[in-house]
């Protein structure tokens, strides 16, 4: 842009304002007590608008829209009614005054605008529209079917480990096994290789990148290139249960992108499933293949039976049950719109704006008590991160309240089980040289399509060597 000199007339092309606009003004007071409308198209004039008004007029108590236009001569005044209970008075014309009929018309469409706005106001107040919910697939194979399709995968990444020529058919192979709706195929597919580490690595790495890196085929026949992120998100609760859908996270999407700086016309999509760690753990992440076509449908992804969902976390809301929960909100944002370097050099600025908004949207559905968010992670950097900081944070209170009753850390040590019921080991907490246990606190697995053992173990060794703790591990031995 350059500077306009001064004595020069104004130049451009202005974009025509709106034929009617509404709003508010103060004056010396402060706000004043009606409201204008203005009309800027000829005849243009402005006036005040009130409402509330039960003037009688010819049509009052008809259920269609009426309306008329009075003269007040006390006042000398023209006035406008409705029975929509609004008024317009105190007309001023900037040029021609128009017919009492035409001024009537004028005003009759303003009304209806009038009447539209409001209808945005509360539907944006309201929240968005309730979007259709889509649950994946979930039935498993026949007996027969089911080990041919373990067979036909477990071959095809042998194939694929010694002769790359088959990758990029291994691919879609691997896609097709986890949209499926047997989980156990790829699992199965995937143990069955543990003796054979390279063709396991592959199977389990292209499994991990089509959920991270999702493409649509949409109906016209484009493709379209998302990524997979998520926003790690802890939080308490005193009752029972967990849910899950959060309408009210939609509205974290612009705020996010142009916190992020996600170009203009990318895509960025916020999921309003929230993801716990039983539920990425009870389809073993492979219900996420269809998180981004759903999405891209403009459908809301249900990873549970929505209804019979709800009636389990009504019934265990009304239990007491203090909890601490590590949870996920998934994003979809187009293929390469999103830098890893970018999005942690403004993950401060992100959890700023949306923090607020993501406090909104689950407390219209859940009641909680402490929160914590995040910053915006690629999905496995995002699970790993999350679940990470749950398992320090769950340790560190419950080894803090024990250091506090015995009088320091010096005398602790830990003996951990792995459970597998829970996807975790469970830590015990006990003085050196005694049986009794003082404390348990869990130590989660990160959700994964092949969750590691090793690394959590490794991790938790890590974890408690840092804090000077010993520890050793129990087998649980089956007789």
């Amino acid at each position: 842009m350059t500077p306009h000199p001064r004595n020069a007339r104004i130049k451009g092309e202005p974009q025509p304002p709106n034929r009617f606009i509404f709003g508010d003004a103060v004056d010396a007071s402060g706000l004043e007590a009606t409201e204008y409308l203005i009309h800027t198209a000829a005849p243009a004039f402005v006036c005040r608008l009130v409402g509330n008004d039960f003037t009688e007029f010819v049509g009052r108590d008809t259920d269609a829209f009426a309306s008329d236009l009075l003269f007040d001569p006390a006042d000398n005044q023209s006035v406008y009614v409705c029975n929509r209970g609004l008024r317009l008075f105190d007309f001023v014309f900037s040029a021609e005054v128009p017919t009492a009929a035409r001024l009537q018309a004028i005003c009759d469409e303003a009304m209806h605008t009038y009447q539209r706005l409001h209808e945005a106001y509360a539907e944006r107040e309201v929240g968005p529209r309730p979007r259709e919910m889509r649950l994946g697939p979930t039935e498993p194979l026949p007996p027969a079917e089911r080990s041919q399709a373990i067979r036909t995968l477990r071959d095809a990444a042998r194939a694929a480990a010694l002769d790359p020529m088959h990758r990029a058919g291994f691919a879609a192979q691997v896609q097709q096994a986890l949209m499926g709706g047997d989980q156990a195929v790829f699992t199965e597919a995937q143990l069955s290789l543990l003796t054979e580490p390279a063709a396991r690595a592959l199977l389990v790495n292209s499994a991990r990148d089509a959920i991270a890196f999702p493409e649509v085929v949409r109906a016209d026949g484009s493709v379209v290139s998302f990524e997979l992120w998520a926003l790690p998100f802890a939080f308490s609760r005193a009752q029972g249960g967990v849910w899950w859908h959060f309408p009210l996270l939609e509205r974290l999407e612009t705020p996010l992108a142009d916190a992020l700086d996600v170009p203009e016309k990318a895509i960025l999509w916020i999921s309003p499933t929230l993801f716990t760690v039983d539920m990425l753990n009870e389809r073993a992440c492979q219900n996420l293949m269809h998180l981004a076509s759903v999405m891209d449908a403009g459908c809301d992804f249900a990873p549970l039976d929505p209804a019979s969902s709800r009636a389990t976390y009504e019934a265990a809301r009304k239990t007491q049950d203090p909890q601490l929960v590590i949870s996920w909100l998934p994003f979809l944002v187009e293929r390469g719109a999103l830098p890893v370097d970018q999005a942690r050099q403004l993950s401060r600025k992100a959890l700023d704006a949306v923090m607020p908004l993501v406090q909104q949207a689950i407390g219209a559905e859940m009641e909680y008590g402490e929160a914590e968010l995040f910053a915006p992670l690629p999905w496995w950097e995002a699970l790993s991160a999350g679940v990470r900081a749950w398992n320090r944070k769950r340790l560190g209170l419950t080894v803090a309240l024990i250091a506090g009753k015995v009088g320091g850390l010096q005398d602790l040590e830990a003996v951990a089980e792995y459970q597998p019921e829970m996807q975790g080991y469970e830590v015990g907490l006990k003085l050196q040289g005694k049986d009794e246990l003082l404390a348990r606190s869990p130590w989660l697995l990160v959700p994964d399509v092949a969750p590691d053992k090793d690394a959590c173990w490794k991790d938790l060794c890590d974890c408690l060597r840092e804090a000077d703790i010993p520890l050793s591990e129990t087998i649980v031995k089956l007789h």
